[in-house]
Order: structure tokens, then C-alpha cells, then sequence
């Protein structure tokens, strides 16, 4: 039990659950205590001493009498008037109905079972009860109707606790919810953070790694320690992955300077005067559509970095879709005629899309070039427009993806092993460059491997704000 030594209830979980688990314990077991004490049947009966007896049966003979001369009066109001004159509080038991009869007021009245027991007896008794202490039975006779008179003090209870005490059930079900409410309070204090978490870890599996839980500095127990680890991870997260862009970024600018060199030294000796021997001429040939290659992969670097770090983006604009894809689309056109590719595409709708212009084409451009390389005889090109999204479906009758693939296709640098090869002029950044686009556009894009054959891919542009 050394471990309970070192529990913090004020900064532990464990330690909080621990104290509302006994608060509400104890809670239950006084309110319990409390009911019984209100609802106690049980009573404590001695033999009625000689001057009591006298004193009781002079009441009765006078309440007889009264009776007597005025046969038509109420009882109560005859047993209150009697009672205010010898100081008590009266009340008459009818030994046939078992009906009670209150010389005071009805609510102060002691519980029934002990004078309806003792009724029979021949014997006066004083009886003291959980509601008071009366003297009684003495057998008396009004109007030829037998009564049995009892005498004495109901104690003294506020209005509550006498509403309590003929209402028991209602305390009970207070208490009840009473403890449902620290009950919910607590899960409701657990809950919340862990819903905060789960939502956060949510943006973050998405690639949104500024979330933060707010929660972290408020809370002393494991939950904000959790917290402040989430946070801490998240950050360094961030720290990690922004330098890896930027040390990308600066790496890709920098080669552009000797590349260049490379390219010009290339063109002069290819420009040389003399004739170069065939073999020199095809490894310059060769050397250049490296280099090509080369400024190509830096130049599509460079755009995924723009488009990750939101850095020299153009303005957004509010254009024509058939202007903004036309000249995109009939590129296309020309580049599957070429390779005798079938290309159908369908009716540009009449609309006008805010978007970065440039970021938009280069998308699709990307999204149209690889159905067309990887097809076997066609691509088709629809669109889809509700009242929230535009949806641009671009499908292919090729090989398909892997299942395992459709989502990581969309990564950096990530190569299918199916028919994706560099020479087939594939670098890896095409299809990451459409994912940033559409993140930028508020959108997303996501593919699925057609029930036939091939690829259909989707981008979605959310036409709000």
C-alpha cells in the first residue's frame, strides 16, 4: 500500500475518482442514516406513573362531559380546546375504523402502529416515539361511540423536516440525484479532454500538426500531462517537418546555379565548330535529357514546397471554369493524339470557381497527363455539380493501383511498383503537387480502381467559402 503514500488527490486521476467515488459513498450513507432516523417505527413503552394516570383520566372525564352537553361539536375542535386548557396534545383512536382524531395539527402527528398496538392493553402506558411522548390508552365513550384518548407532546420538527419525514421517497430520489450529478460531472470532466484529444489527433493524422490541446495548462492530473506530451510531440513534429521542407526547398534552389552551368557547357560543346565523333555527340545527347530531367524534379520540388509552406501563392481569383481548363484540356487532347489515346471529355459547365488559378491548372494538368500515360486505349474526363462541390472525375482504363497504394500514391516521391518507372517520365511529385493543391483549395482528391479496369480519380472543389 506504499503507493497510496505517494497518491495526489489533487493532481492525480486516480486520486480525483478516488475522492467523488467516497464523497458520493458517504453521501448515500448519511442520506440513509437520515431516513431511517425519520422513518424509525421503533418506540420505547414504561408503565404510566400513578399522578400522569390522574391527570389523564381527569381529561377524559372532562372531554366526556363537554361532549355530552354539546353532541354536535367536532371532535378536533373539542380535543384542541381541551389540549390548549391542560397544556397537551390530544388525540382519540376509533378501536373500530382505527381512525385517528387530532386535537393539534395533523402534520405533527406521531406514527400509528404503536398506539394502534396498544389499545387493547387495560393498562396506561407513556409512550415515546421517533414523532413524540404521549400518555395512553384511557377508554373513554362519546355519544355511545368508544374511544381511546391519548395525552402528550409531539416534538418540535421544522416544516422541512416534517415534509421529509411523511415523504421519505422524496429525499431518497434527491439524494439519487444529487449523486447522479457528481456522477456526470466527473465523466463530464473526463470526457471532455479526451474528446479534445481524440479531435486533435485527428487533425494531425491529417497532416494539420499546429493542433494544440487547451486543456494542458489548466489540468494537474495524468490527463493534462498527456496534454502537455501531445503538444510537446506535436511541436517538435512541426519544428522537424518544417525544416525538412525548408532544407528541401533551399537544397532544390540551390542546384538550380550549377545545373544551369551544366546546361550551358552542354550547349557549348554541342555548338562546337568541328564535328564531335558520333559517341561524344549521344552521351552530350544523353547528359542533356539528364539534366532536363534533373531541372524538371527541382522545378516540381520547388512547387510542392510553394504549395506546402502557402509561400508565393497567387492571388485567388474568381474566373470562368471553360476559360481556366480549355487550353489545359485541349494540351491533353493533342498530347493522347499523339500517342493514340482515345480522350473523351464532357462539357465544361457554364460557372465561375474562386480559385488560385495557376495552382488549379497545374492539378489537372497532372491528373490528366497520368491517365493518359498509363491507359491502355482511353480516359475520360466528366464533371459533377451540386449546390457545395465541384467534382472533376478523370478515369482511365489501364492496370489500376493497388488497393494498399490509393492513399500513398498521393505522398512525396512515393513510386508504385506497377508499370511507374522514371523513363515513363514519373518523379514521384505529380499526384503530391494535386493532394497540395486541393488542400489549398479547401478541397481534396482521392482515387479508386474502377470495377472494369483502370483508375478513376476525383477532385473535388468545394464552390463556398
Amino acid at each position: 500500500m506504499r503507493w497510496l503514500t505517494k497518491l495526489n488527490p489533487i493532481n492525480s486521476l486516480f486520486g480525483k475518482i478516488f475522492l467523488w467515488f467516497w464523497g458520493a459513498a458517504i453521501l448515500l450513507v448519511f442520506a440513509g442514516a437520515w431516513i431511517a432516523k425519520l422513518t424509525n417505527d421503533s418506540y420505547s413503552v414504561r408503565p404510566l406513573e400513578a399522578k400522569a394516570e390522574q391527570r389523564l383520566d381527569s381529561i377524559a372525564k372532562r372531554i366526556e362531559l363537554v361532549a355530552q352537553r354539546r353532541p354536535d361539536a367536532d371532535l378536533s375542535l373539542l380535543l384542541g380546546r381541551a389540549g390548549q386548557r391542560n397544556k397537551q396534545a390530544l388525540m382519540l383512536i376509533n378501536p373500530r375504523t382505527q381512525e385517528f382524531i387530532y386535537g393539534f395539527p395533523r402534520g405533527l402527528g406521531p406514527l400509528k402502529d404503536p398506539f394502534i398496538e396498544l389499545i387493547a392493553q387495560q393498562q396506561a402506558f407513556r409512550i415515546r416515539t421517533a414523532g413524540g411522548m404521549f400518555d395512553g390508552p384511557k377508554a373513554l365513550e362519546i355519544d355511545g361511540q368508544l374511544f381511546y384518548l391519548f395525552a402528550g407532546k409531539p416534538f418540535s420538527q421544522g416544516a422541512l423536516k416534517r415534509f421529509l419525514r411523511t415523504n421519505p421517497m422524496l429525499l431518497a430520489s434527491s439524494v439519487l440525484v444529487i449523486s447522479g450529478m457528481l456522477c456526470a460531472l466527473l465523466t463530464w470532466s473526463l470526457v471532455k479532454p479526451i474528446r479534445a484529444l481524440q479531435k486533435s489527433t485527428r487533425q494531425v493524422s491529417t497532416g494539420n500538426l499546429s493542433q494544440r490541446v487547451e486543456f494542458a495548462d489548466t489540468r494537474g492530473d495524468e490527463l493534462g500531462a498527456l496534454g502537455r506530451d501531445f503538444n510537446a510531440m506535436t511541436q517538435q513534429l512541426e519544428v522537424l517537418l518544417s525544416s525538412q521542407k525548408r532544407l528541401v526547398a533551399d537544397i532544390s534552389h540551390e542546384l538550380r546555379s550549377p545545373l544551369a552551368r551544366l546546361q550551358l557547357a552542354i550547349g557549348i560543346a554541342q555548338s562546337h565548330p568541328q564535328p564531335l565523333p558520333e559517341s561524344i555527340q549521344k552521351q552530350l545527347a544523353r547528359i542533356e535529357k539528364e539534366a532536363q530531367q534533373i531541372d524538371f524534379m527541382i522545378e516540381q520540388v520547388l512547387k510542392l514546397s510553394r504549395l506546402e509552406a502557402n509561400a508565393s501563392i497567387e492571388a485567388k481569383q474568381r474566373v470562368a471554369l471553360s476559360e481556366l481548363l480549355s487550353e489545359t484540356i485541349d494540351d491533353a487532347l493533342f498530347e493522347a493524339q499523339n500517342l493514340g489515346v482515345e480522350m473523351e471529355v464532357a462539357t465544361i459547365p457554364d460557372i465561375n470557381v474562386d480559385c488560385f488559378p495557376n495552382v488549379l491548372v497545374s492539378a489537372v494538368h497532372n491528373v490528366l497527363s497520368n491517365a493518359i500515360k498509363y491507359c491502355e486505349t482511353k480516359v475520360e474526363v466528366s464533371f459533377t455539380l451540386d449546390a457545395d462541390t465541384l467534382t472533376l472525375l478523370v478515369c482511365d482504363d489501364g492496370q489500376g493501383v493497388p488497393e494498399q497504394d490509393l492513399h500513398s500514391m498521393f505522398a512525396p516521391f512515393y513510386r508504385l511498383s506497377v508499370s511507374r518507372s522514371r523513363d515513363s517520365g514519373g518523379v514521384g511529385l505529380g499526384l503530391a503537387i494535386v493532394k497540395q493543391a486541393m488542400k489549398l483549395h479547401r478541397g481534396k482528391v482521392f482515387a479508386t480502381n474502377r470495377k472494369t479496369s483502370g483508375l478513376a480519380v476525383s477532385l473535388v472543389i468545394p464552390m463556398r467559402e
